[in-house]
């Protein structure tokens, strides 16, 4: 999608990621600029993309953090001002919506990926959607090495044909997407309904005219009000038999591959740093018992109530 988008330069993008945002600028020859993040929604924040913006910039891409709708707005504001193009993220976003409508629909391109732990699934894969007929045609091509059928390749692409057993696998899936989404809003309105009085414990904001996929459900870990670290606490759930995912640390800007830019952003994105090191999802699919889930809420308060013992152990 990037190489359809015909960008150049610079791209500004969010650290707090999956490294799969960045990678591509990479291929591309594209120089990734890294912006900060709001510390409520933890997506990529439009002031900061903002001014993170020179004359070398040609896009923006934003991301839909654990499926929570970016600030489309404010960033359809900022690229247009600027005069670049703006580009989604989507990898969550398959069972999220904006305003009530699935994502999908802005930027120059949004970008979804099929993988296994996403809402719709094709085994491995993605989906690209654009209202730009340009964008759609270099897609195509792109996915076929970029020949347009006359064997005379108009860019260096890739074989990314979709199988057919892929296809049939996604369309299945989709059949299921509304249900896994609304199963999934249902275990987190559970966890946060049980760990929404445990001191230390904080939520993704999510505005209340949207919803999130809840692709992952994550929570920050504030060692001074909880007691324990983040890390501490991850330990301590992996004892009770229970696992956890450290979304996103590290953040991309401190990634080995990105050393040679990295380093100069270290202490310069202070909420995507301390997100790195708070933020933890815990378990949820969308067949997920409910009472799993108030098993693991038992856990975390369990933890907490034995934190200082816990501390000295681990110390």
């Amino acid at each position: 999608a990037y190489k359809a988008a015909d960008l150049s330069g610079e791209v500004v993008v969010p650290s707090f990621t999956f490294m799969a945002t960045v990678h591509p600028l990479a291929w591309c020859g594209l120089a990734p600029v890294f912006a900060d993040v709001d510390p409520d929604t933890w997506n990529l924040d439009p002031a900061s993309a903002e001014a993170a913006i020179t004359p070398r910039t040609s896009a923006i891409v934003a991301t839909h953090v654990f499926g929570n709708p970016a600030d489309v707005e404010r960033l359809e504001a900022v690229a247009h001002r600027a005069g670049v193009k703006l580009l989604f993220d989507a990898a969550h976003g398959f069972g999220a919506l904006y305003r009530g409508k699935p994502v999908g629909s802005h930027g120059v391109a949004e970008i979804f990926s099929s993988s296994p732990t996403k809402l719709l699934v094709t085994g491995e894969g993605g989906i690209v959607a654009t209202n730009d007929a340009e964008i759609a045609r270099r897609v195509e091509v792109g996915r076929e090495y970029g020949n347009p059928g006359n064997y005379d390749t108009e860019f260096p692409g890739l074989n990314a044909r979709m199988q057919e057993f892929s296809a049939i696998l996604g369309l299945h899936s989709l059949q299921m997407l509304e249900d896994n989404a609304q199963r999934r809003n249902q275990l987190v309105q559970i966890y946060r309904q049980e760990l929404q009085d445990v001191g230390g414990i904080y939520f993704q904001k999510v505005d209340p005219r949207d919803r999130c996929s809840y692709k992952d459900f994550s929570i920050r870990v504030v060692e001074a009000e909880f007691g324990l670290s983040r890390d501490m606490l991850v330990k301590a759930l992996r004892a009770e038999g229970v696992d956890t995912r450290n979304y996103y640390d590290p953040p991309v800007h401190l990634h080995t591959a990105y050393r040679h830019v990295g380093e100069r952003y270290r202490g310069q994105l202070p909420v995507t740093e301390r997100l790195a090191r708070e933020c933890v999802s815990l378990p949820i699919f969308s067949h997920m018992p409910p009472e799993t889930v108030h098993r693991i809420c038992e856990a975390i308060r369990r933890i907490q109530r034995h934190s200082a013992a816990i501390r000295k152990a681990l110390s």
